[in-house]
Order: C-alpha cells, then sequence, then structure tokens
C-alpha cells in the first residue's frame, strides 16, 4: 500500500515560519492581507496565491517577493520542529507500506526541513517536491508521479489543507487531514475523507478501513 503525505502542517509545525516570513515581506511590499484571506490560500504555491489575492502585482514583482520570502524562511528555519508523534509513527508505518513525501516545497527546501527536524529521508521511498512536477498541489501531478514509479494506485493522501483534500479528489485518493490550522480553518477540511487530531491516529485508522 502507498501512502503519501504532505510536509509543511502536516508532519512539521511550519505554520508560525510561514505566516511570520509572508507578514514580513508583504509589509516591506506595502501589501495588505488579512489572517481569513491569508488561510484561505493556505497549502497553495506562494506565487499562485499572490496572483489571485494581488492581481495587479506584475510578473517581476511577484518574482521578486518569492525571492525575498525563501531568503527570509532560510533566516529561520531553525525553529521548524516535527509534530510530537511525527517520527515514530513513520517508522511503524514505513515498516508495513511504501511512504511519499509530496510537497510545495522545491526539493532542496525540502531536504534541508527533514534535516533540521532529524526526520529521517529514508523513511520515505520517494520524495516530490514543486519544482518537480509540472504542475504542483492542487494538482494531482506529485501523486501521478509517485505512482508511475511505484506501477500501482496510491492508496491515501495525509495533508493539513484544502489543497491536499483537492489534490487527493483529482487523484482519486482517499484524503487524511490532520486538524493541526487553527479552529477557524477547520470549515475548509469538511469534504475530507477523515480527519484526525493527531497524527498517532492513523496506524488504526488505516487498519480499521482496509
Amino acid at each position: 500500500m502507498i501512502i503519501c503525505f504532505d510536509l509543511d502542517g502536516t508532519l512539521v509545525d511550519t505554520e508560525k515560519w510561514i505566516v511570520d516570513a509572508i507578514a514580513i515581506i508583504l509589509k516591506k511590499h506595502k501589501l495588505k492581507i488579512t489572517k481569513k484571506e491569508l488561510y484561505a490560500h493556505w497549502g497553495e504555491v506562494l506565487h499562485i496565491s499572490l496572483k489571485k489575492l494581488f492581481p495587479k502585482l506584475k510578473k517581476s514583482e511577484i518574482k521578486e517577493i518569492i525571492v525575498e520570502f525563501e531568503e527570509e524562511r532560510e533566516k529561520t528555519i531553525s525553529k521548524i520542529k516535527p509534530f510530537k508523534n511525527t517520527k515514530r509513527i513513520l517508522r511503524v508505518l514505513s515498516k508495513k507500506y511504501t511512504l511519499c513525501l509530496l510537497s510545495n516545497n522545491p526539493h532542496s527546501t525540502i531536504d534541508k526541513i527533514l534535516k533540521i527536524t532529524k526526520i529521517d529521508k529514508n523513511l520515505f521511498s520517494i520524495i516530490i517536491g514543486n519544482d518537480e512536477v509540472k504542475r504542483p498541489k492542487p494538482f494531482p501531478d506529485e501523486i501521478y508521479k509517485a505512482e508511475k514509479k511505484f506501477g500501482k494506485k496510491v492508496k491515501f493522501m495525509v495533508g493539513d489543507s484544502e489543497q491536499d483534500i483537492t489534490t487527493s479528489k483529482k487523484a482519486k485518493v482517499k484524503s487524511i487531514i490532520i486538524l493541526t490550522t487553527p479552529k477557524a480553518y477547520w470549515k475548509h477540511l469538511k469534504d475530507a475523507n477523515y480527519l484526525i487530531k493527531d497524527i498517532n491516529e492513523i496506524p488504526r485508522l488505516i487498519k480499521e478501513v482496509n
């Protein structure tokens, strides 16, 4: 069985890291965004969110913001921590199932996050970043790439955002959403196949549904 995992907000706590970096860079460019607007686009690739939120921005301006955003995140990447049960549950699952890591971060950033949080990248049979597919999540290209590598269908996509749910639906796989985001955002997650509060619940859930 193949189980795909999102990274940010699913395995590691990156919410404040991302929000703080966005706030600093948007303020620098005199752009305003509410928390409601921010979470409405949670999990999207930044350049897509910027196009939707600030349609008057030029491509060159978006590119500049993205570069500065990544530079700001680089400064504070050491603050990222894995969620409490992440490492243990990944080890447990990897003994029985094929695990894949799919992220809207570039592969180089994924590697840095795994290194900082001391999550063993060898637990994943394949790691796919947004720079390795034509269309990142919420498109299903990352799941399709994993399926092509292993020659069989992905069973579950584990994430924390509406983007992960949409990706799962398009790829016709079951979504497991971990409720790590603020409660105000949970209304966006009602279409998930399964909602859980902790990654610790996944082994039992998989056993029950199978």
